[in-house]
C-alpha cells in the first residue's frame, strides 16, 4: 500500500500544476490574452501607441491627422490579432473545434480591418475619415470582445483538461480504496473524501458547460446592443467558480491519500 501511495503522490505532483494553470488571467485587457503569444513589447499594442496622433486629432482635425490616427488604430488591432493567433497556436490545451472557431473570428476580423485600412488610406475628406474611424471601434471590437473570447475559451478548455486529469486520478484512488478495504482497512473516511472530490470535479465541469459556445457566438453587433457583455461576464465568473472547485477536488484527493496511510 505504501508503494501504491508513493506512485499516486507522483501523479498528484502533476495535478497540482494542472490545477494551478487551469485559470489564466481573465482581465479584459489585451495583455491577459498574450500569454504564449508571439513576442513583442506589450506597450506596442496599448493605447499609448497611437497617443501622439490621437492628441493631434484633438488639437486639429485635419485630413492628415485623422488619416494618421485611423491607420495607427487599425495597425494596432492587426498587431493584436497577430498576437492572439500566436496565443491560440501555443495554447497548452485548446480543443480543435474551439481553436478553429477562434481562428475564424481572427481571420474575419483581420480581413475586414485590412479592407477598412485601404478605405481610410483612400479617404480625402474629414467626414469620410470620421465615419471610417468610427467603424474601427464599432464593427470589430478587438479589445472589448475578441481578445476576451480568446482568453475565456482558453480558460474554459483548461478547466476541462484539469477536470479530466483529476477524474483519472479519482479512478486510481478508487482502486486504492478497494485494495485497502480488501486488506481489512476501514476506508470510510477515505471514501468520504473521494465522494467530495468527485462532487467538486462535477461542479467544476458544470460551471463551464456550454460557456465556450456562448462566448464564441458573440459578435461586435451583440456587443454593441449590450447582449454580449453579460454573457462574457458570466463566463468569467463561472471560470472563477470552477477554479475554486478544482482546488477543492485536489484538496480532497490529498485527504484520500492521507486517510489511506
Amino acid at each position: 500500500m505504501n508503494r501504491q501511495l508513493t506512485r499516486l503522490a507522483g501523479t498528484f505532483a502533476g495535478l497540482v500544476l494542472a490545477v494551478s494553470v487551469a485559470m489564466p488571467a481573465l482581465a479584459a485587457g489585451t495583455d491577459a490574452a498574450h500569454s504564449g503569444a508571439r513576442s513583442a513589447p506589450s506597450s506596442d499594442l496599448g493605447r499609448s501607441r497611437c497617443l501622439d496622433v490621437r492628441l493631434a486629432v484633438r488639437t486639429d482635425q485635419t485630413v492628415a491627422h485623422l488619416k494618421a490616427f485611423g491607420l495607427c488604430e487599425v495597425d494596432r488591432r492587426l498587431a493584436t490579432i497577430d498576437r492572439l493567433q500566436g496565443a491560440i497556436g501555443n495554447a497548452d490545451v485548446l480543443t480543435d473545434d474551439h481553436a478553429a472557431a477562434l481562428r475564424k473570428i481572427l481571420a474575419d476580423s483581420e480581413s475586414g480591418l485590412k479592407a477598412l485600412r485601404a478605405e481610410i488610406a483612400d479617404d480625402t475628406t474629414v467626414p469620410e475619415l470620421t465615419e471610417d474611424i468610427r467603424r474601427i471601434f464599432s464593427e470589430y471590437r478587438i479589445y472589448a470582445l475578441v481578445t476576451r473570447q480568446v482568453v475565456l475559451v482558453r480558460a474554459d478548455d483548461r478547466v476541462d483538461a484539469a477536470a479530466a486529469r483529476l477524474t483519472h486520478a479519482s479512478e486510481q484512488l478508487t482502486a486504492a480504496i478497494e485494495r485497502a478495504a480488501g486488506n481489512g482497512k476501514d476506508v470510510t473516511e477515505a471514501q468520504g473524501h473521494l465522494d467530495a472530490m468527485l462532487a467538486a470535479i462535477s461542479a467544476a465541469k458544470s460551471e463551464v458547460a456550454g460557456d465556450a459556445a456562448a462566448v464564441l457566438a458573440q459578435t461586435p453587433t451583440t456587443w454593441n446592443t449590450g447582449a454580449a457583455k453579460p454573457i462574457l461576464d458570466a463566463a468569467r465568473a463561472s471560470i472563477s467558480a470552477a477554479h475554486t472547485d478544482l482546488r477543492t477536488a485536489l484538496t480532497e484527493a490529498r485527504a484520500v491519500m492521507a486517510a489511506l496511510r
